[in-house]
């Protein structure tokens, strides 16, 4: 969600598309469908629904663990991260 934070704030928001990939089958379900989300998720739903007004052109697809390499590299590095890292490229 952060991520999505960061791009609807930016320049890029407005004019670019945002392409969103999961592993998480649910998580990409409850963003597609909100209203069948747990209610516990409410909270969290409400403020991505105000991102996604924010950014015109964006989507959410599943993607399997073994085919997204990069992104569980990452992931599993920056819980050892000592420090913050943020990448943007164009």
């Amino acid at each position: 969600m952060e991520a999505f934070k960061l791009f609807s704030s930016s320049k890029w928001g407005k004019n670019h598309n945002l392409e969103i990939e999961s592993d998480s089958r649910n998580v990409v379900h409850w963003i597609s469908h909100p209203v069948q989300a747990p209610w516990r998720l409410r909270g969290i739903l409400v403020e991505v629904e105000n991102l996604k007004k924010m950014v015109p052109h964006w989507s959410i697809r599943h993607i399997f663990r073994e085919a997204n390499h990069s992104a569980d590299a990452l992931a599993k590095s920056g819980i050892h991260r000592s420090q913050e890292l943020l990448i943007i490229s164009d």
